[in-house]
């Protein structure tokens, strides 16, 4: 089955996470290439690896060691995969998200570290927050800490990377025969990588979270509604911190005061700027 995926641990996990809205931001480095496989081409060359070491009539005095990974046959980086994710939430949106996916990756912890405190953290206690008020069982926080478990664990392989020697494993394809070759394929060069990821989140979505695609429809409808309420949140953030430089920086005033009656009509800003006029 193309997508099948039975637990949510890796790159699907933070797929997940993403498109739930859950996770909005990830310390990676974009240019670096993902070391990322169809589970299919690991297992086949499992097999192969077996079958081959098992027919050797002579045994080499030292250990051989197949290293399954991209290597030079595909260099795809993280921002690709980031960016065919993003392409395909909005085609395959999830139901139900917490709110619009629309995360990024940072390269500077720092600036990260301050986008999962606004993004993640404080969402997460004021959802739970609203849950106590209600009378509802909090789980925000809890869910939260799990991904920045998760999250740590992977950012690891998201800031670093490796390149290793793939000359055993590119070989095993010229030891097979032709009807082995089609039942085992380990050709990486044939992926490619929007379908690869357009299939992973549509897996994702149905086996892990078991939801319908009957219900696209309405979970796009629910991605549209958040979209907006995404960008009027953002703007109305952005223009209070503005606000906020207006009201303690004389400069910042004097220059935003250009600016008229349009910013005089600007929520929070107008009044920092012409109040104190």
């Amino acid at each position: 089955m193309p997508g099948w995926v039975d637990n949510l641990n890796g790159p699907i996990g933070l797929m997940v996470g993403a498109g739930k809205g859950v996770i909005r931001s990830m310390h990676c480095y974009g240019h670096y290439h993902a070391e990322v496989i169809p589970v299919d081409i690991a297992i086949n060359a499992l097999i192969c690896i077996g079958w081959e070491i098992g027919t050797q009539k002579e045994r080499s005095p030292e250990i051989p060691v197949y290293n399954l990974t991209t290597g030079d046959d595909r260099n795809t980086t993280w921002k690709q995969v980031l960016d065919n994710g993003k392409a395909t939430i909005r085609k395959y949106p999830f139901e139900g998200p917490l709110w619009y996916p629309d995360g990024n990756i940072r390269h500077n912890k720092y600036l990260h570290a301050l986008a999962v405190f606004f993004y993640h953290i404080v969402p997460a206690y004021l959802i739970d927050f609203l849950m106590l008020i209600f009378g509802q069982k909090r789980f925000m926080v809890r869910i939260q800490n799990r991904i920045s478990t998760g999250l740590e664990v992977l950012q690891y392989f998201t800031t670093r990377e490796w390149w290793f020697d793939t000359h055993n494993f590119n070989a095993l394809p010229s030891k097979l025969n032709a009807v082995d070759k089609e039942t085992f394929p380990m050709d990486l060069t044939i992926i490619e990588d929007e379908p690869y990821i357009e299939s992973c989140m549509i897996g994702g979505k149905l086996y892990c979270l078991k939801e319908k695609m009957e219900n696209l429809p309405k979970a796009r409808l629910q991605n549209n509604i958040l979209f907006v309420l995404d960008r009027l949140v953002s703007l109305f953030f952005y223009l209070f911190i503005i606000s906020l430089v207006a009201s303690y920086f004389e400069p910042a005033r004097v220059l935003l005061s250009y600016g008229g009656p349009i910013v005089r009509h600007l929520p929070f800003v107008g009044k920092a700027v012409f109040g104190q006029q």
